[in-house]
């Protein structure tokens, strides 16, 4: 098992419990030291604020430390997933319901495999998702989200 999913194991549920979502776990450096950086995100959908991302970093300091799996030193940074936050679980795409999303399939639908578009609705029991993509005259597609290789949010400004 990867060390980002093993973090993600042992974090997710507490985090829930918090009030927070864990978007995104990535883990960078060598041996000397890994810098474990963690994008959360709140379940009430507000915004992610310093005092949330330091709440969550002594809960995940906590957890790691009685887990001591991390072999080594390693910095801990917890912070909102930005801008471009990725959509990494079927409710992301409903939360985001009405964006636009820049996405990556792992098999094309319809040709396309790669594109820019409006999501449009989502059945998160079936797991699928109707995208509009404007450069393809406003064709809509619809997609499951098991074939979503990678999604992104794309601020409109």
């Amino acid at each position: 098992m990867k060390l980002e999913e093993r973090i993600r194991e042992v974090v997710e549920a507490p985090l829930e419990s918090k009030g927070y979502d864990l978007v995104r776990v990535n883990v960078v450096g060598g041996k000397k030291r890994l810098v474990v950086g963690i994008d959360i995100d709140r379940l009430d959908e507000k915004n992610v604020t310093v005092d949330d991302c330091v709440e969550a970093n002594r809960l995940i300091s906590a957890i790691l430390d009685v887990e001591d799996f991390i072999n080594g030193a390693y910095n801990l940074e917890v912070s909102s997933p930005g801008e471009n936050r990725p959509l990494a679980k079927i409710r992301d795409f409903k939360r985001f319901c009405g964006q636009i999303a820049k996405m990556e399939l792992v098999d094309p639908v319809e040709g396309i495999k790669k594109f820019t578009g409006r999501i449009v609705s989502v059945d998160e029991a079936e797991g699928l998702i109707k995208v509009e993509i404007p450069e393809e005259d406003n064709r809509e597609i619809c997609l499951s989200f098991d074939n979503v290789k990678r999604a992104n949010v794309k601020r409109e400004f």
